[in-house]
């Protein structure tokens, strides 16, 4: 076989773009089902940190002894496991996966990493 049978391979043009990378329903599937188990486990064990101010007496200066410290522990978590968990039921029903379903998702996982962080910063200050 010579050169001249081989068929020439044009090289891909600038133009040239790829279908984009959309993950499967599954895979979608999954990443809810997380989202969904993450955002109940916040907002069901996350108020159980108030129990952290058992301890507290009368003019004890950490954030959990106030009123203030107790009611933040205790509703942060409730109101940012609900909204994770709307935000990634509106991120599995968007029709736009790439833009607003993927903020969606995305939002829906930190908002209960967040809840649990400023959490635990106030009980542990």
């Amino acid at each position: 076989m010579s050169n001249e049978q081989i068929p020439a391979v044009r090289p891909p043009s600038a133009g040239d773009r790829s279908a984009p990378v959309v993950p499967s329903v599954a895979g979608r599937f999954v990443i809810g089902l997380l989202l969904l188990g993450f955002a109940g486990v916040t907002a069901l064990f996350g108020p159980m940190l108030v129990m952290a101010g058992d301890s507290c007496f009368d003019g004890d200066a950490r954030a959990i002894c106030s009123l203030g410290g107790q009611r933040t522990v205790g509703t942060l978590p409730v109101a940012a496991g609900f909204a994770a968990a709307v935000l990634t039921i509106a991120g599995l029903s968007s029709r736009r996966r790439r833009t607003a379903g993927g903020i969606c998702l995305a939002a829906a996982a930190v908002l209960p990493a967040l809840a649990w962080v400023v959490s635990l910063a106030i009980v542990g200050a």
